[in-house]
């Protein structure tokens, strides 16, 4: 079997062959949704008509990011139309759009547009896996549960399972080495109360239970990467006392500018390292400094990075 998964929506929502209808107007002007579809028909169906998708790799959501998308799509409208099909016992399945939907419901729209495709029971997991990849990141452990479930649904060796989700090998393993932890620390991991980064250094605790005790030393004490491994490694780091700082910032330890904790921590939390962000000069200049553990730790940070850009 030779599936890529890369190509995302583009696997779902190709060009038709089909000639545009007689009625159809001549202008060459297009709306967004009927753009993104590259002239497939869309219909407008209830959300109350559509189904969540069983083998939705994505558990969590953010709630603040639905009710900004929510208040978005109150305003203008779903401009992306959700991809379904259909059930045989009625209504309609998800295949790709669950962050829309979910909007939709939230802004108690009566109607919102839908693509309708034949996908079989095969193709729904991976291309929901595809969307999410592509269009909202997977946490750690949900990433690593869509993998395993790739893995088993079509029998593929890690090899098999990187290359149709084209990640290196040693990427896909080191993810599905998650699966490994303990289950207090994946959902620290779902929760982003630790990063993934954390998460590494802890698999390296061989003893299960001298590792639930690193854990519970970690969300305690609030480490960051840096200082778990310093930790682990018997060079466990005290803090110094407080000086006053403006609200919200803390002196640079090279006292050549001023830390920013809430850049540092929201920063951390998305890269899943540590990230320092010193502002100083004039003007708003400073640094922003991430750090990286490993060269697979490297290449997943600046994957983050340019699929942000």
């Amino acid at each position: 079997m030779n599936r890529k998964l890369g190509r995302g929506l583009d696997a779902l929502i190709r060009r038709s062959e089909q000639t545009s209808p007689p009625d159809a107007p001549s202008s060459t002007t297009q709306t967004e949704p009927e753009a993104a579809t590259h002239g497939l028909q869309i219909r407008f169906v209830s959300p109350e008509e559509i189904h969540a998708n069983p083998d939705q790799p994505r558990s969590v959501f953010e709630p603040q990011a639905i009710e900004e998308l929510s208040r978005s799509v109150a305003a203008d409208g779903v401009l992306q139309p959700l991809v379904v099909r259909v059930r045989p016992e009625g209504g309609f399945e998800l295949i790709a759009g669950e962050r829309r939907l979910r909007a939709s419901r939230m802004a108690q729209l009566e109607e919102i547009p839908v693509i309708v495709r034949e996908i079989d029971n095969d193709r729904m997991l991976s291309l929901a896996l595809t969307e999410n990849l592509q269009r909202e990141d997977l946490n750690p452990i949900e990433l690593a549960r869509a993998y395993q479930a790739l893995q088993e649904s079509f029998d593929w060796t890690q090899e098999q399972l990187a290359e149709n989700v084209q990640k290196k090998r040693s990427s896909v393993a080191n993810t599905l080495r998650f699966l490994e932890l303990e289950r207090d620390i994946q959902q620290s991991l779902m929760d982003r109360k630790i990063s993934s980064g954390h998460a590494k250094l802890l698999l390296g605790v061989q003893n299960r239970e001298e590792r639930k005790g690193w854990h519970q030393k970690l969300l305690s004490k609030k480490w960051t990467v840096r200082e778990l491994d310093g930790a682990l490694r018997g060079e466990e780091t005290q803090t110094s006392p407080p000086s006053v700082t403006p609200k919200g910032k803390s002196p640079s330890i090279n006292g050549g500018g001023t830390h920013i904790p809430e850049e540092e921590k929201r920063l951390g939390e998305f890269f899943g390292t540590n990230v320092s962000v010193i502002q100083g000069g004039k003007k708003g200049r400073g640094k922003i400094t991430i750090e990286f553990y490993s060269t697979e730790d490297y290449e997943r940070i600046t994957d983050l990075i340019v699929r942000k850009s």
